[in-house]
């Protein structure tokens, strides 16, 4: 906005408090000046806060934009004032697409590495979903709009889209478990942001994806009405250790089975969690899924499969390290390749049998079946009701000796 007639021109852009940034002659008809606000950091790179009122504390910027300009000259303000918008700790959230990349920024670099290749993938396609709706006429429901008006109809829209594979970019048509952990991360971005503290900024009032509001408007996460989830067998076993592609995939496959933990928490065991003299091996919290930290036994079958290990020529901290990099342990990504390999080399059709497949079948054993809870949460480092409700299976065998049981109760009645 202009000043009046004989003043000295300046321009304001964005918001005081947020993202304010003036445009101005330093004298009428001179050269111009930006001046904004930004946040005071320390030493470590962290906000300045007041000692009495913890707010952060502000510091007035000023440069030249080199030239006299004015038309420039307010456009450079607006320039800066969107870049204050996204880079400021207090800057209010304006549009689903700034929000997720403010969770990016902001959340995503705590987790693990697994969780950070996921993430920006959610929201590619989230944002390529929403696009889809405001090229189809619907400019209300595309990315640009408020967090907070997202309602039911983006909910179930979401899931039909998916599972067809109709969303641009993403083709391929996807199963319940792929929406379901899709529509997680939604609602912990949603999550994340109506749940700030009184030091931090409230980005929503409320959550419009809240548990409450789902379960009022019966927006349900999509379950698999007949998961897949089989074990492997011995025979299995067998031919994929005698096609195995190389020692590091062998030893994986052999403490998937010995030590019924996932092979996730297996290719990220250290040297130092395996003491060969007293037998055992230690679980890191920070790599198991249950966040727990374990100890449990080594079987002579672990000890064999760790025996045969070719002396290391580089030195790493990892037991089974990567090829590339040893400073890195093995990657999820190789493992699955490699398994996909010997697989096809070993004739072994059967989907879904992988790393996890050794877990299952260890669970179903009917030895396993009669420990104690607390022994078996402690065993595999999942918890009881999770090793109930997704271990637990129903084999074909057991529902024809279940029903011939039931034929003799009933001679005998």
């Amino acid at each position: 906005m202009a000043r009046i007639k004989n003043q000295a021109w300046s321009y304001n852009a964005g918001e005081r408090g947020t993202n304010w940034c003036r445009a101005y002659e330093k004298s009428k008809g001179g050269i111009i000046l930006l001046e904004w606000f930004e946040d005071a950091l320390d030493e470590q790179g962290q906000p300045c806060r007041n000692s009495e009122t913890g707010t952060v504390i502000k510091v007035r910027r000023r440069e030249s934009v080199g030239h006299r300009d004015r038309d420039k000259a307010e456009q450079a303000a607006k320039d800066k004032a969107k870049a204050l918008l996204s880079e400021s700790s207090t800057a209010r959230v304006t549009s689903l697409r700034q929000l997720l990349n403010r969770y990016l920024k902001e959340v995503t670099p705590t987790k693990q590495q697994s969780k950070q290749l996921r993430d920006p993938r959610s929201v590619r396609v989230f944002l390529a979903y929403l696009q889809d709706r405001a090229n189809a006429g619907e400019k209300e429901r595309g990315p640009e709009r408020h967090p907070s008006t997202l309602d039911s109809k983006d909910w179930t829209g979401f899931i039909a889209a998916r599972a067809a594979g109709t969303i641009t970019g993403w083709k391929r048509q996807c199963r319940n478990n792929q929406i379901r952990d899709d529509l997680k991360f939604l609602v912990a971005v949603l999550n994340w942001a109506s749940a700030a503290d009184e030091t931090e900024p409230h980005f929503l009032q409320l959550n419009p994806w809240r548990a409450e509001r789902r379960r009022a408007q019966k927006m349900r996460m999509p379950k698999e009405k007949d998961p897949q989830r089989p074990g492997i067998s011995d025979e299995q076993h067998d031919a994929l250790m005698r096609h195995s592609p190389n020692w590091r995939f062998a030893l994986v496959a052999v403490l998937c089975r010995e030590t019924l933990h996932r092979a996730n928490s297996v290719r990220q065991l250290r040297k130092q969690d395996v003491d060969r003299k007293r037998g055992r091996i230690t679980w890191p919290g920070q790599y198991d899924k249950a966040g727990r930290r374990l100890v449990t036994p080594l079987s002579p079958e672990a000890e064999e499969a760790l025996d045969s290990m070719p002396t290391p020529t580089v030195l790493s901290p990892w037991l089974i390290p990567s090829e590339q990099d040893p400073g890195k342990p093995v990657s999820r990504a190789v493992l699955n390749n490699w398994m996909q390999q010997a697989k096809k080399a070993a004739g072994v059709e059967e989907e879904r049998v992988g790393f996890h497949a050794y877990k299952r079948a260890g669970v179903r054993t009917e030895a396993f079946g009669q420990f104690r809870d607390k022994l078996r949460e402690h065993l595999t480092g999942t918890t009881a009701e999770t090793l109930r409700e997704v271990y637990d299976d129903v084999t074909y065998e057991e529902l024809a000796e279940a029903m011939e049981l039931l034929r003799k109760s009933r001679r005998r009645a």
